[in-house]
């Protein structure tokens, strides 16, 4: 089972989860899923970065939705350009729907999600509004807080991943 690197913001007292993603790498390769904060939407998105490892300049790929076999995009400084299929090798898309699935199990409930009434109570009780995407409770506390925006990176993550996709994801979030 690959273990992925995970990263998540949440600004407790505003917007709620900023930002949550995790990726893993594959050579010089970097796969993943994220979802966050575009004004009032959330997009969710399935990403590869070829050749982020390599001597080459990367490329950014991401899914246009939630769906790692639908349509994708090349993500430019100049804009996004669609493409005819996805980049990522089929085995690998079976593995990171498995491994999104497992991440939101883990880290996230929707507040629209009845299964999840008790989570969306447990953070009114902490008085912390639940939002359309938010984090599980449980997963408070392994977040760095004191500051106006906590967070959550895994041992070994290289940031440098999300300020690469923070420049030209469609989330809000950009890290500090």
């Amino acid at each position: 089972m690959i273990e992925p690197h995970v990263h998540v913001t949440y600004a407790p007292h505003g917007a709620g989860l900023l930002c949550a993603a995790f990726w893993l790498v594959q050579g010089h390769h970097v796969y993943g899923w994220f979802t966050g904060m575009r004004g009032q939407t959330q997009p969710a998105c399935f990403f590869a970065l070829e050749d982020y490892y390599a001597k080459e300049d990367a490329v950014f790929f991401r899914s246009v939705q939630n769906d790692v076999h639908g349509r994708w995009l090349i993500v430019a400084a100049d804009g996004e350009i669609p493409i005819e299929r996805g980049p990522i090798p089929e085995a690998l898309c079976h593995e990171l729907e498995r491994l999104q699935d497992a991440f939101v199990r883990e880290w996230l409930f929707y507040r629209d999600d009845r299964a999840h009434a008790e989570d969306a109570a447990t953070l009114n009780a902490r008085h912390l509004p639940p939002h359309a995407v938010n984090l599980r409770p449980k997963k408070l506390a392994k977040l760095q807080s004191g500051a106006s925006v906590w967070t959550y990176r895994s041992s070994g993550a290289d940031l440098n991943v999300i300020a690469f996709l923070a420049a030209r994801w469609p989330l809000d979030y950009a890290p500090v």
